[in-house]
């Protein structure tokens, strides 16, 4: 029976077949002990440890009974199911797939620790957040950290031993970060007195691990209001010895946790710092420095978070898939006037074969677009010249806020699907898809809110370099839509995300100009513009795959395979067709003088 949390065809199949790792990856610079077979190995072993051991976390199919976080007496408690799974996580290596072996790390390219996250992700996201913000938080004091409890801090984290946060968000300072109120107090001994209030913070506490360590953002006192004067702090939940060894609980508590909509396993808290005036932080980082390091984790964050759309997608797709195949109702439309017709299943109606295509072809356009994203970051640590390095910093530049913000609305708009597809059912708690959609909505939120990756595309990452980024994207995909102009089968289609990837260039370009003399035209197009660009790189990613599935397809492939490369071009034509189409359209409409949003008086909102 095909899995229904994991497709590892189809991500070898990016992987080897599409992004070329074995040519362009493997053997070379630090990943050159690495070799095809040991990535498969990895994914392998990644999969079955999904269904096998993340997936029986997630709430039973059968009585779906809740699976939550518990705050008690000032104390929270992950599920108990979640302790057994944690430290089989630990023992695998999974903390540190793509981590310099230095720090206990496996040393692979960070796309093959992504592709494992997909599925761990898939698995369950609300358990994967406890060790995924761990690495977050150890990838940062790795880089950012120097003290003399660095190196054992390090070795914790990296094994899991203990865990992590990231605390930014305040009652009063969500998305206006510079708005914090935490503060620090310069101590004799060159510590800091940590004194304030974080909500909202994911993996805030829990008892899978003896020690938590918070990378705090502060205002020392004194310094500059706004972001220009945050600094950030290594707080640990209880103090570290110089010999690695715990000493006392630090001064900090759990106010509480949140009842939430989704991932209801993760404590999403509320951190009380220094309430007796005695909450040790060590600086991190040079003082006034601390936006600058914590943007370091919150890019790695939202690719993260992206790919947790991916994840969601892909699961509620691939459920979805085999209840059309298994659940029998109605009749074959070419035999509705024989009355003896007997019951087919649903996946012959049209209908919900539309559904099915559109979940399918989503799901591998975003899976290939978070992917690229980490693929970009290994070409950019192999690059030898300046200028190669350049180039894929831009891609990871403008991919970032890309991956964040599509991957996680599709998240929403697959789930919603799969729910569909399952008619009642999918409303009912009986089936897991009803808590995908509730789940993924986080996604849309956190790590800045899609809104914000939106603005932060259009007023920061299309005039970096003189938009340089932007076209140098344009022209990486070139070569694939010549290929596909070549191809009788494809070409129409190439011509169709040509037009589309034109479209969101003249748009830009308009942008630009209006951003001086109308500034509100493109403000209120923000989203819409990440989406139109998201959608033209979604084709042009598609019309790739179809490219490798046709020359596949020449090879006279056995029949299973045969299938897999013909729903590739399949897909591809769909999601061009039905979606890279209409990009140039909804450009065209995006630099209308239409900003009623921002014209009409706030009394006008009432019904």
């Amino acid at each position: 029976m095909a899995s229904q949390w994991v497709d590892e065809r189809d991500l070898k199949f990016l992987l080897h077949e599409v992004f070329r790792i074995g040519d362009k990856v493997l053997g070379k610079g630090p990943f050159a002990d690495h070799d095809a077979d040991m990535v498969n190995m990895v994914i392998e072993q990644a999969a079955k440890f999904t269904e096998t051991d993340i997936a029986p976390t997630y709430p039973d199919e059968v009585q779906r009974k809740p699976v939550e976080a518990i705050f008690k007496d000032g104390k929270v408690y992950a599920p108990e199911s979640y302790h057994k799974v944690y430290k089989l996580y630990c023992e695998g290596g999974w903390m540190s797939v793509s981590d310099n072996p230095e720090v206990g790390g496996q040393g692979f390219p960070a796309i093959i620790a992504a592709a494992c996250a997909q599925m761990f992700l898939a698995g369950n996201q609300a358990f994967l957040m406890y060790p995924g913000l761990t690495h977050g938080a150890a990838r940062l004091i790795e880089d950012h950290f120097q003290h003399p409890l660095r190196d054992i801090i390090l070795e914790k984290m990296f094994s899991g031993e203990w865990a992590g946060t990231m605390c930014l968000t305040e009652p009063g300072a969500g998305s206006d970060v510079g708005a914090l109120k935490t503060t620090a107090k310069r101590n004799p001994d060159g510590t800091f007195s940590i004194t304030g209030t974080k909500c909202f913070i994911s993996a805030g506490d829990h008892d899978l691990t003896p020690n938590i360590i918070h990378p705090v953002l502060a205002r020392i006192e004194g310094d500059p209001a706004g972001t220009k004067g945050i600094s950030i702090f290594v707080v640990p939940k209880v103090m570290i010895n110089p010999d690695g060894s715990l000493g006392e609980p630090n001064d900090m508590n759990t106010g509480g946790i949140e009842s939430k909509m989704g991932i209801h396993g993760n404590a999403t808290c509320t951190l009380n710092f220094g309430e007796n005036g005695k909450c040790v932080g060590y600086l991190m980082g040079e003082e006034r420095q601390g936006m600058p390091i914590m943007f370091q984790m919150m890019n790695e964050e939202r690719q993260g978070v992206g790919t947790m759309g991916v994840a969601l997608s892909t699961t509620a797709y691939l459920h979805a898939l085999a209840y059309a195949k298994e659940r029998m109702q109605g009749v074959n439309i070419m035999e509705m006037k024989n009355p003896d017709a007997k019951q087919c299943p649903i996946i012959q109606h049209p209908d919900i074969r539309r559904m099915l295509l559109k979940m399918k072809s989503v799901t591998e356009a975003i899976k290939a677009l978070a992917l690229y994203c980490y693929y970009a970051m290994d070409m950019h640590r192999l690059a030898d010249n300046d200028q190669e390095k350049e180039k894929w910093q831009g891609m990871i530049e403008m991919f970032t806020p890309i991956v964040k913000s599509y991957c996680t609305d599709m998240g929403d708009v697959v789930t919603n699907l799969a729910v569909q597809t399952y008619g009642g059912y999918g409303f009912c708690r009986e089936y897991p898809v009803e808590q995908m959609l509730r789940d993924n909505k986080i996604n849309t939120i956190y790590e800045g809110t899609n809104g914000i990756q939106a603005l932060d595309l259009l007023g920061r990452k299309l005039g970096m370099k003189k938009g340089l980024y932007f076209m140098n994207l344009l022209g990486e995909t070139q070569a694939e839509i010549a290929k596909a102009k070549g191809n009788e089968n494809l070409k129409a289609e190439a011509e169709i995300v040509e037009k589309a990837l034109n479209a969101c260039a003249g748009t830009a370009m308009q942008f630009s100009q209006l951003i001086r003399s109308n500034p509100f035209i493109p403000l209120v197009a923000a989203c819409d513009f990440l989406n139109c660009l998201a959608e033209a790189l979604c084709g042009w990613f598609h019309i790739w795959m179809a490219n490798v599935a046709t020359e596949k397809l020449a090879a006279n492939p056995i029949e299973k395979e045969k299938m897999f490369y013909t729903g590739k071009i399949e897909g591809a034509k769909f999601y061009i067709n039905r979606i890279t189409g209409l990009v140039p359209a909804k450009c065209e409409n995006l630099t209308h003088d239409e900003i009623s949003c921002i014209r009409i008086p706030d009394e006008a909102f009432a019904v």
